[in-house]
């Protein structure tokens, strides 16, 4: 199967250094497959999205050097292909309507572990959300974090659909890497505990299980992800800039040390990082500089 990988940022604001991590990993890990490199723009959350970030995020990709194949795909154009499929997993009983409020899981101590209660009391009151029945769940070998084991205490019932009407990213996720056909994925550590949910969703549809090599996060000075939330920079665009930006993700990334002599322009660049990539000496720890 030829290796196909993806980058996929949320438009809720511009590309900072954490960002361009993930995505020059990514982009790498799949050219050293010789394989695709989609980038797809996840917009759900339209209250917290906007264009103006989209178009800047894209434009960062381009002068950065890391060129997508195909096209982009937005999750907008795609609510009827997400409501099609939580609706046939509930016609399939896979899924089932739940109307609880945060107070009500709250005083049944139904966090962070759903109790089911709107299974077994189907929900009748309106709005409700969505729930995936976890009958199935399997661990993992990540190509960087090592054995991920099925937590003890299992995924819970998570949410497919929610109650403001947003389709949930776990759904979304997980049908957009199918029908796009992506076999690796390389993102952020932040999203490790999600893959195991992302993995229940994947063996009930039968979809091909998928390769992730999660990365160690860049952290701000206090501690925290580095992040949109925790108000990181936006990457400059100037070109002397952009060179060393990329040098020091590589040097984060663990592929070269900051006296390494590197090409002045980013085209270069680039082909000298694929030249030198591997993935298998990314650090567990990821220093801040």
């Amino acid at each position: 199967m030829n290796y196909i990988g993806r980058f996929a940022p949320s438009p809720t604001g511009p590309l900072h250094e954490g960002s361009l991590l993930t995505a020059l990993a990514s982009y790498l890990e799949a050219k050293k497959h010789h394989g695709l490199w989609l980038v797809r723009i996840e917009d759900l959350d339209q209250p917290r999205c906007q264009q103006a970030h989209e178009k800047a995020i894209l434009e960062a990709l381009e002068a950065y050097g890391l060129h997508w194949d195909k096209t982009v795909m937005r999750q907008t154009d795609r609510i009827d292909r997400y409501t099609d499929l939580f609706q046939s997993l509930i016609a399939q009983g896979q899924a089932y309507r739940c109307g609880c409020s945060r107070t009500d899981l709250k005083s049944r101590h139904a966090l962070p572990h759903y109790d089911r209660y709107c299974l077994l009391h189907p929900a009748n009151k309106e709005p409700t959300a969505v729930r995936f029945k976890v009958e199935q769940c399997s661990g993992f070998d990540d190509l960087l974090q090592g054995s991920q084991p099925t937590p003890s205490e299992g995924v819970g019932d998570f949410i497919l659909y929610r109650r403001d009407g947003i389709v949930a990213y776990q759904l979304a996720v997980v049908l957009d890497d199918y029908e796009q056909g992506v076999t690796d994925i390389v993102r952020g550590s932040d999203l490790l505990d999600e893959t195991h949910k992302q993995r229940a969703l994947q063996l009930t549809q039968d979809y091909p299980l998928l390769k992730y090599a999660h990365l160690p996060l860049v952290l701000a000075a206090d501690g925290q992800k580095l992040s949109k939330q925790t108000f990181a920079c936006a990457l400059p665009t100037e070109p002397l800039e952009i060179i060393k930006q990329l040098k020091k993700a590589m040097v984060r990334l663990g592929q070269i040390d900051e006296k390494c002599d590197i090409p002045s322009d980013v085209e270069t660049f680039i082909q000298f990082a694929l030249d030198v990539w591997d993935i298998q000496k990314v650090p567990k720890v990821i220093k801040n500089s």
